[in-house]
């Protein structure tokens, strides 16, 4: 194989596919990069075997051919190269790396160790933009716990004319929608959320989507993503959400957040209880942390309901709060055992609520 490209756009590339690699696995193969030159185009493909990514570079191709190497070394050497254009070619075993007065030689492995990728399906699409909302919104409340397999997962599906984006770990819910419809039914891994961000984050315009049996399938300008889906049944979520609340106010997200991070200068660790008490236009916000000491801060607020006291994990709290896009927020209790649901104060300008379970302190 021997190409010429542009570095810049090469390198976006590989820094994007790197997200899909494996370090720590037993395969050395996955650590690399399976690059393959066809007509006028690289394909630099990477996959963890969870997360197949393909991209599509422009190229001046002088001699079709594959190659794989390792994906670390090679970013990092088209990263450090100052020239506009660069140009690769294998000799002898060898990835050589051309780029103004720089030279590089890389070892190859056997392009045909690298695992068969899926044949991308696409049947629908989705906006960039709302998929990318979706992550950030719902990627914390996923769980990290082995023993809930399904709750690894961002849950995607169609409820009632509306695509619902759903994140739990079954001490917390993040549910995100939007008015499209959308007729397949994913869970995503959460490392996989990653890897979608990454090619997300930048890219404007809709995204086809399709899935067969074991892969839910995605398609950008220049790229190609295979991502292995989760097994099992998500839990229904929608019954779990109250309806009926005993008392609510609104609440000034920004001060809230700053109010549970001075309390959480007192912390021992990010997850700290907090204790919130709610009475005659008054929030109470303590915390007791017998190695360090106690805080307290106060917050004026509309409230006129019967006083009540919930615990909560704050670190919760601020991931949730964060995650909204209004300066104001709901704040809805039924009592102190049960969950607590935030939500935005203007459900069209940001569709969202977060269920947080309280914590007996």
């Amino acid at each position: 194989m021997k190409l010429s490209m542009d570095r810049v756009e090469f390198l976006e590339a590989l820094q994007k596919a790197k997200t899909a690699t494996e370090k720590k696995s037993a395969l050395p193969i996955l650590n690399n990069f399976l690059l393959v030159v066809e007509d006028d185009k690289l394909l630099c493909k990477a996959t963890d075997l969870e997360n197949f990514l393909t991209f599509s570079i422009r190229a001046d191709v002088i001699q079709a051919g594959s190659c794989t190497v390792n994906a670390d070394k090679l970013t990092s050497i088209v990263r450090s190269i100052p020239s506009v254009e660069m140009h690769m070619e294998v000799k002898e075993d060898k990835l050589v790396l051309t780029g103004g007065r720089s030279v590089f030689k890389l070892a190859t492995l056997n392009p045909e160790d690298f695992p068969e990728f899926p044949k991308i399906k696409v049947s629908t699409s989705i906006s960039s933009g709302n998929l990318l909302k979706a992550i950030e919104k719902t990627e914390y409340a996923v769980s990290r716990e082995d023993s809930r397999y399904a709750l690894q997962g961002l849950y995607v599906h169609e409820h009632q004319g509306k695509t619902h984006f759903v994140g739990s770990d079954g001490h917390r819910l993040a549910l995100y929608w939007t008015d499209s419809k959308f007729p397949l039914e994913l869970l995503l891994p959460r490392k996989s959320l990653k890897v979608l961000g990454s090619l997300l984050k930048d890219y404007i315009g809709h995204v086809e989507v399709g899935r067969d049996e074991s892969f839910s399938h995605m398609r950008g300008e220049g790229w190609e993503l295979s991502i292995r889906l989760l097994e099992g049944e998500y839990p229904d979520y929608i019954p779990i959400i109250p309806k009926e609340f005993n008392c609510q106010l609104l609440i000034n997200r920004a001060d809230f957040i700053e109010s549970l991070k001075r309390l959480s200068s007192v912390a021992s660790s990010s997850a700290f209880p907090v204790k919130v008490s709610l009475a005659n236009n008054l929030m109470i916000l303590e915390i007791s942390e017998p190695e360090y000491g106690e805080g307290r801060d106060e917050l004026e607020v509309e409230y006129s309901d019967e006083p009540v006291e919930l615990g909560f994990n704050g670190r919760y709290l601020i991931e949730a709060l964060e995650s909204f896009d209004v300066d104001n927020v709901w704040l809805k209790i039924t009592d102190p055992d049960s969950a607590v649901l935030i939500e935005s104060s203007d459900l069209e300008q940001d569709p969202y609520i977060c269920l947080i379970m309280p914590m007996r302190l």
